[in-house]
């Protein structure tokens, strides 16, 4: 089946709708001689009427305005739908010619403020929400470049050191025990970028009523022995609360957990999980008496973003992987939610998860 452009199409229908115009005005003005003519009023001038004059009038001004009207009705048809459709070609060869390499050229925007030109300029906009998300997939992809490649650099270099020269049992031991230490980061690493990933990928047919306070309080239980190591205090929500959202349960509870384990990593002493439902929204709350914020909040929810914490200070070799909190954020966004960083009332982070609430 042949494809029919818009020119075409724009250009047939200019077309027949002037030569059905053509031909309803022909077809009145029979309409009208004809009645005319039954009337019992005409004058006879010889052998002919008035009628029979003013039809032959009227066939003479149609033989000699048809013709001309239908080519003036024609070139404007043509001129009409090359002029409209140019904008669309220069659309279309714009974008033929946009790769994902380019993405920073835009579409030629019309000079006519109509649907076409809002059509251009949210393809425009288009372009720069993928330019920034290409941009931002290049740096993530380089940043997880970097940190696979730190642990297997240290690993391949204690091997081949540990290789050259005879070596007692003693040292194969400490050998493999930091090779093993390596490994686990590695592996924290992989599970955290497929954290990430799932993150994103969270389809909506998969959610359910989720009861935030108890994921609060399984999130509790899971670090309960890391807080006693860490000597902080970790608290729940102290009354009962009726906090139920739509959504993955893993998810959500992954979400809290990691900005828990962060604000225990950077606690002095205490962190405090709260929450509080307004209409419509549901606030989840952790606050520490960390050091507080940096200069840019922001710049926490980056990914491999990593702050000095406490536990570094008490000589603690637990370290994170620097996604906790961007697979958090991440969440938030999947359910249509929001997680922001501002000051704590105990002196440190509070960092803030509000979802919309249902059942």
């Amino acid at each position: 089946m042949a494809r029919a452009s818009i020119r075409r199409r724009f250009l047939i229908g200019s077309l027949a709708s002037a030569v059905i115009a053509i031909l309803l005005f022909s077809a009145g003005s029979y309409a009208f001689i004809y009645i005319d003519g039954d009337a019992e009023t005409d004058i006879r001038i010889g052998e002919e009427t008035y009628h029979d004059e003013i039809t032959e009038l009227i066939h003479g001004a149609m033989l000699l305005a048809g013709p001309p009207a239908l080519l003036v009705a024609v070139l404007t048809a043509i001129i009409a739908s090359r002029r409209s459709a140019r904008p669309i070609e220069d659309a279309i060869r714009a974008a033929r010619e946009t790769t994902a390499h380019d993405l920073r050229r835009r579409l030629p925007i019309p000079e006519r403020d109509d649907e076409l030109r809002d059509l251009i300029i949210s393809l425009n906009d288009l372009f720069v929400r993928l330019d920034d998300g290409f941009g931002a997939l290049a740096r993530f992809a380089a940043d997880a470049s970097h940190e696979l490649r730190t642990p297997l650099a240290v690993m391949a270099t204690e091997l081949e050191v540990s290789l050259r020269h005879p070596r007692p049992a003693s040292e194969w031991e400490s050998t493999a025990r930091n090779t093993l230490e390596e490994l686990g980061r590695v592996s924290k690493l992989v599970e955290g970028l497929l954290a990430l990933a799932r993150a994103g990928a969270d389809a909506p047919a998969a959610r359910i009523s989720v009861d935030v306070v108890e994921c609060i309080d399984a999130v509790v239980a899971q670090l309960a022995s890391t807080a006693e190591s860490s000597k902080v205090e970790l608290t729940g929500p102290a009354e009962p609360i009726d906090a139920w959202v739509i959504g993955n349960p893993i998810m959500i509870e992954t979400a809290i957990r990691n900005l828990a384990d962060n604000a225990l990593a950077v606690a002095a002493a205490r962190v405090v999980i709260a929450v509080s439902a307004t209409a419509g929204t549901l606030t989840i709350v952790i606050d520490d008496d960390g050091r507080g914020l940096p200069a840019d909040p922001e710049s926490l929810f980056a990914p491999f973003h990593r702050g000095s914490s406490v536990s570094a200070d008490r000589g603690s070799r637990r370290s994170g992987t620097g996604l906790g909190l961007t697979i958090a954020r991440r969440i938030a966004t999947s359910h249509g939610g929001t997680l922001t960083a501002s000051a704590s009332p105990l002196g440190g982070a509070r960092f803030e998860l509000v979802l919309p609430t249902g059942r």
